[in-house]
């Protein structure tokens, strides 16, 4: 096999080089890790979740304000006191001066902040989760195009030298013609075919410049960034299944949300409890008044000084809605667990197919490969029987026809494998580089 991939491959290092750079498999994980813009929203949404994961978004926190507050007033006084003074005045000032800080700390909530911080601590390994599937999601597309363009490079090597072995039949049938040993039309044949190959080499070119385009996006470099794959095999690993089946449950992202999307309708569910249970407040103040006026019975009013109270809260009745709210929640819990089913069975079905695909790409391969070798050894005595007239022309391009045949059998049926084993390491979430 690896005989046949330098072979079909040679041609098409030597032309498609150049002065291109070289891309490894290492090299664009590497890249879509650094420019994908993907994977660098999905890592700033992590920031958000550690961010929003804190004991004050869960309500465990007292809150703590300040208030001060200054007014001036100028007032026309006149009292008349009951030892018989009489305080008459015009324009008299009158200076306020009041300050406050207060604190108040809910202390027990019925157990909502334990409750919450729970929950956002789950959203919070929910980001870090989507960041894992985005990563993954975006290696497998990385890796689909770059198996696609080995793919179709060997393709273009494979049809390269099926345009030499026509090239060679069209040169002994030339000759033929000019000795007068054979007719025309064996030549114009070989010449038609020559041309039907060099237009698939035209369409492959194209297949490929539009797979680079793909990559060089995944990639976040510019679509016409200039670079060359000589990675030459598609040949693919041995894969236990059962290991598969065991890695799938811990580390598929899907059914990690699934259960953390879970855990967090749990931890919502005790959030609304917590509205049935008694609840303590602890509020403290510390106030200052100062009232001072140039005229009238008081002239100075102060006061200042700390306050302490503890308040208990009993829910007794509300409308049964906290009642309500349980139950709907308990419906969408339950709903929860059905899908998180449901998920476990498709991602297995989806990984059974794979391992399938894979076992069946995999035999359809070596198969190709011996009836290659086969084909090829047939291919190299017909074409000397050609020179001695032993077979028509007609015979001598089915044989080509069926060498090249099985050369895109082979490819194809590499590439199906190779794209099955990283589907597979696509849903246990553990595609990495061989």
């Amino acid at each position: 096999m690896k005989l046949f991939s330098l072979t079909v491959f040679s041609l098409y290092i030597t032309t498609a080089l150049g002065q291109s750079s070289i891309l490894t498999k290492s090299e664009a994980m590497d890249l879509a890790m650094k420019n994908n813009l993907g994977i660098i929203v999905s890592k700033n949404e992590i920031e958000i979740g550690k961010i929003n994961n804190s004991w004050g978004n869960a309500g465990a926190y007292p809150n703590v304000n300040f208030s001060l507050n200054r007014s001036l007033a100028s007032n026309n006084i006149q009292q008349n006191l009951t030892t018989g003074t009489q305080i008459k005045r015009d324009g008299a000032l009158v200076n306020n001066l009041a300050g406050n800080v207060q604190i108040s700390w809910r202390f027990f909530d019925g157990m909502k902040m334990f409750a919450t911080k729970h929950r956002l601590e789950e959203i919070e390994k929910m980001g870090q989760t989507k960041f894992i599937k985005q990563v993954n999601e975006t290696f497998y597309n990385v890796l689909f195009e770059y198996y696609n363009i080995i793919r179709l490079q060997q393709q273009y090597a494979s049809i390269k030298q099926m345009i030499e072995l026509n090239k060679e039949r069209l040169n002994i049938a030339t000759t033929r013609f000019n000795i007068g040993s054979s007719g025309k039309s064996d030549m114009l044949q070989a010449e038609v075919d020559i041309n039907e190959q060099s237009s698939k080499l035209i369409g492959i070119e194209n297949e490929i410049a539009q797979s680079k385009s793909n990559l060089n996006f995944l990639l976040g470099r510019t679509s016409d960034t200039n670079f060359e794959i000589i990675d030459t095999s598609l040949l693919s690993s041995n894969i236990d299944y059962s290991e598969l089946l065991k890695k799938l449950e811990l580390q598929n992202p899907d059914i990690l949300l699934a259960n953390s999307t879970l855990s967090t309708l749990l931890d919502s569910k005790k959030e609304i409890n917590s509205q049935r249970l008694p609840f303590a407040t602890i509020n403290s103040n510390y106030n200052l008044n100062r009232n001072r006026s140039e005229a009238g019975f008081t002239l100075l009013n102060q006061n200042y000084g700390p306050s302490v109270s503890l308040g208990i809260g009993i829910p007794i009745f509300n409308g049964n809605n906290v009642k309500h709210q349980l139950k709907a929640m308990d419906v969408e819990i339950k709903n929860q667990v059905l899908n998180n089913q449901q998920l476990k069975n498709q991602l297995t079905t989806h990984l059974s197919n794979a391992f399938k695909n894979y076992e069946y790409g995999k035999k359809i391969a070596a198969l190709e490969q011996k009836n290659l070798t086969i084909i090829n050894e047939n291919n190299r005595i017909n074409i000397e029987r050609f020179k001695l007239s032993a077979i028509t022309s007609i015979e001598l391009r089915q044989s080509q026809m069926d060498f090249t045949d099985a050369q895109t059998r082979l490819i194809n049926a590499l590439f199906q494998t190779k794209m099955a084993e990283t589907e597979m390491k696509l849903l246990t979430g553990a595609i990495t580089i061989e």
